[in-house]
C-alpha cells in the first residue's frame, strides 16, 4: 500500500513494519493532527473472532490512563483493514538501541526502563489487560529517557487462550514465558517474565537464551537453567536473584506484580559490589554479544571435542571392573539387577539417537540433547542404576546398530511395527500417528495428495510407507503421483513448508503438532491424526534388557514422572497406560 489516502487519513511515511502489519506516520484530516496509524494485514479483518477481540481490547487499551502507555485515539476498519490510531511518539525503540550498541546499556538505564514499563503494566493488569508481547521493539524511548509501552491495542484479556497470528519470530519467542509454550493460562505473570528477559538483555547485552531455531528457543525457556547476569559481569551479581525470580519456570514463584520486579531491580542497584569489582584486576569486562551462529558453532566445537564417538555422559564409576555396590540416587535395586551383567558392569546405557526431531529429540542452544525421548530415556536409565551415553547417528542406522551391539537401545521416535520386530524387540512408551501440516489459506490434506509436493524427513515411515502408498493409489486412479520431497532432517522439512517450497508436510503427530504450535499461526493442521501406532525402544532380540526397561518405565509411570515429562513436551495425548514388549499394531 503506497502513501495514499486511507479513509480520512493521509499516509505520509512508513515508519515500521512487522508480522502484525505496518505503522505509518499519517495525517488525520478530521482532527487536523499527525498520528501513528497501525494498519493490520487483510486476513485479520476476515477473522471474525479476531476482529471482535481486537475491537474489545482496543477499547480497553484506549481507556488506560498511564503516562507510559501510548494514547489510542481510535480504531476501526477501513477498506477491509483493521487499524489503530495512536499518538505519534518521536523516539527510538529499545530493540534498535540494543542492536546498534551491541553491548550492555548499563544497570542504571536498564532499571529505569523496567520501572517505567512496570508502571504501564501494573495499570493494564489492574484492568485484567495482558500485553502478551513485551519485548524491546515494543518499548519506545524519547528524549530524557522517557519510556512508552506500545501495542496494547493488540493485547488480550487475562485467561484467554489460543491467539494465532502470523509473523512471530525468534525476536518474540525470546521473551515468552514457559506456560505459553505449554498451552497454560496466560496472565500478568507472563508479562512479568518477559519484562525480566528485557531487563537481563539490557544488563548483559544478550538475550537470556540465544538460539537460531524455534526448538532451541523453546527448550531454553522450558528446561534450561536460569541465566545469571554475573556470568557475564561479576559486578551484576546482585541482579542474579532478581532475574531468577522474575524468570522462574512456574508463574507462582515469580514476582506477582511488575512493580515488585522493578523495586527488586532498584534494590539490586544499591547493593554492595562484590570483590572483583571495577577496581580489581579480576573484574570481568562486559562482553560483546557473540552472533547466534557463532554461539552455535562454538557449542558444536565443544560437543565434537567431547569425543567423536558421540554425546557421552561419563559414568562416575567408569574404569572400575566391578558394578557399584551403592547404586546412584533414583536407582531401584530390584530393577537394576535385571540389567544384563555386561551392560551393568560398564555403568552406562549406550543409546542410539537421531536429531533433530523436535519435540522428541533435538539439541538446545548449548549443543545438549533434549526433548521428550531424551528426558524419558534419562529417567528410565536412572532407575536402572546407569547413566545414558547418547550416540548421535543416522536414523536408518539405529536398528542395525542395536542388532550388532553398537547400541544397547534406540531412543529416537522409532515406530514399533511387525516388520521391525523380526529384527529387534521393542519396549513401547508412547503412541503416535501421522499428521499433515499446511500453510493457512490452502485446502489440501492426506485424502487429496495426488499431484502435490509433500515434504518428509529421510528414513521415516512417511517417506518409506505412507507417501509411496498414496502415490501408487494416485497413479492407479489415473491421477498425478505424489511428488515426495525428502529432506535430511525434520527442521529442513518444516522450513521448506514455511517458505512455500512444498505444499504440505507429513510427519509423526507429536512432531507436526510441535511445529504447528511454534509457528504461531503460520502453519495449521491438514486433516486429523491417522495410522496411530506405538513408539518403542528397540533392543536386541530376546535380551533381558527389554524386561528391565519395561519395569523401569512402569516405575517412572507410577511415580508420576512419565506424565510430567509428557506434559512438559506437549505429547500427553500419546501417553500409554502400561508399556509392553512388542506391541506392534501393524
Amino acid at each position: 500500500m503506497n502513501a495514499t489516502p486511507f479513509g480520512p487519513y493521509r499516509l505520509e511515511k512508513l515508519i515500521g513494519q512487522g508480522g502484525m502489519g505496518e505503522v505509518y506516520r499519517a495525517y488525520d484530516t478530521r482532527t487536523d493532527r499527525v498520528v501513528a496509524l497501525k494498519v493490520l494485514p487483510h486476513h485479520m479483518a476476515a477473522d471474525t473472532v479476531f476482529q471482535q477481540r481486537f475491537r474489545r481490547e482496543s477499547q480497553a487499551a484506549a481507556g488506560l490512563n498511564d503516562p507510559h502507555v501510548v494514547p489510542i485515539h481510535g480504531y476501526g476498519e477501513i477498506d477491509g483493514r483493521l487499524y489503530l490510531d495512536m499518538r505519534l511518539i518521536e523516539g527510538r525503540n529499545l530493540g534498535t538501541m540494543l542492536e546498534e550498541a551491541d553491548k550492555p546499556l548499563g544497570a542504571e538505564f536498564a532499571v529505569s526502563i523496567v520501572e517505567q514499563v512496570a508502571e504501564a503494566l501494573d495499570a493494564a493488569h489492574a484492568t485484567s489487560l495482558i500485553h502478551r508481547d513485551i519485548k524491546p521493539s515494543n518499548i519506545l524511548i524519547t528524549s530524557g529517557d522517557f519510556v512508552y509501552l506500545i501495542d496494547f491495542g493488540l493485547a488480550r484479556t487475562a485467561g484467554e487462550h489460543g491467539l494465532t497470528t502470523a509473523g512471530s519470530t525468534l525476536g518474540t519467542l525470546a521473551y515468552m514465558a514457559p506456560e505459553r509454550f505449554e498451552g497454560g493460562e496466560v496472565d500478568r505473570r507472563s508479562d512479568i517474565y518477559a519484562l525480566t528477559c528485557v531487563l537481563y538483555e539490557c544488563l548483559t547485552g544478550s538475550r537470556p537464551y540465544p538460539a537460531d531455531s524455534l526448538e532451541q528457543q523453546i527448550a531454553g525457556h522450558m528446561v534450561s537453567p536460569l541465566p545469571r547476569p554475573s556470568a557475564t559481569d561479576p559486578r551484576l551479581a546482585a541482579f542474579d536473584d532478581v532475574i531468577a525470580k522474575g524468570m522462574a519456570k512456574k508463574p507462582e514463584k515469580r514476582y506477582q506484580s511488575a512493580g515488585e520486579l522493578a523495586a527488586a531491580a532498584r534494590r539490586a542497584m544499591t547493593a554492595p559490589v562484590p570483590r572483583g569489582g571495577p577496581g580489581s584486576r579480576h573484574a570481568a569486562r562486559p562482553r560483546r554479544r557473540m552472533p547466534v551462529k557463532a554461539l552455535s558453532a562454538a557449542a558444536a566445537v565443544v560437543v565434537l571435542a567431547a569425543g567423536a564417538a558421540g554425546l557421552w555422559t561419563w559414568a562416575p564409576w567408569r574404569g572400575t571392573s566391578e558394578a557399584p555396590e551403592n547404586l546412584p540416587d533414583g536407582a531401584v535395586a530390584s530393577i537394576a539387577a535385571a540389567v544384563p551383567a555386561d551392560i551393568r558392569e560398564t555403568g552406562r546405557l549406550v543409546i542410539g539417537v537421531n536429531v533433530p526431531y523436535a519435540p522428541m529429540e533435538f539439541k538446545n542452544a548449548d549443543g545438549q540433547l533434549t526433548g521428550f525421548d531424551v528426558e524419558l530415556a534419562k529417567a528410565v536409565t536412572r532407575v536402572l542404576g546407569l547413566v545414558p551415553d547418547f550416540r548421535d547417528t543416522p536414523f536408518d542406522s539405529i536398528l542395525p546398530g542395536v542388532v550388532d551391539g553398537s547400541f544397547d537401545i534406540g531412543s529416537s521416535s522409532v515406530t514399533d511395527t511387525a516388520d521391525r520386530e523380526e529384527l529387534v524387540d521393542f519396549v513401547t512408551y508412547l503412541r503416535a500417528g501421522t499428521q499433515w501440516a499446511r500453510r493457512p489459506g490452502t485446502s489440501l490434506g492426506p485424502a487429496s495428495a495426488c499431484g502435490l509436493k509433500i515434504g518428509v524427513a529421510q528414513g521415516t515411515l512417511q517417506e518409506t510407507d505412507e507417501l509411496p502408498r498414496k502415490s501408487n493409489e494416485c497413479t492407479a486412479a489415473g491421477l498425478a503421483p505424489v511428488e515426495i520431497v525428502v529432506f535430511t532432517s525434520q527442521d529442513e522439512v518444516t522450513t521448506a513448508l514455511l517458505k512455500g517450497e512444498v505444499q504440505a508436510m507429513s510427519a509423526d503427530s507429536p512432531v507436526t503438532g510441535f511445529a504447528i504450535k511454534l509457528s504461531r499461526g503460520d502453519l495449521v493442521p491438514a486433516g486429523d491424526v491417522f495410522d496411530s501406532a506405538p513408539y518403542g525402544w528397540p533392543v536386541q532380540k530376546n535380551s533381558p534388557l527389554g524386561e528391565a526397561l519395561r519395569q523401569a518405565l512402569e516405575h517412572v509411570m507410577d511415580s508420576g514422572e512419565y506424565r510430567a515429562i509428557a506434559n512438559m513436551w506437549g505429547v500427553e495425548r500419546g501417553m500409554i497406560d502400561r508399556p509392553a514388549i512388542n506391541g506392534a499394531t501393524k
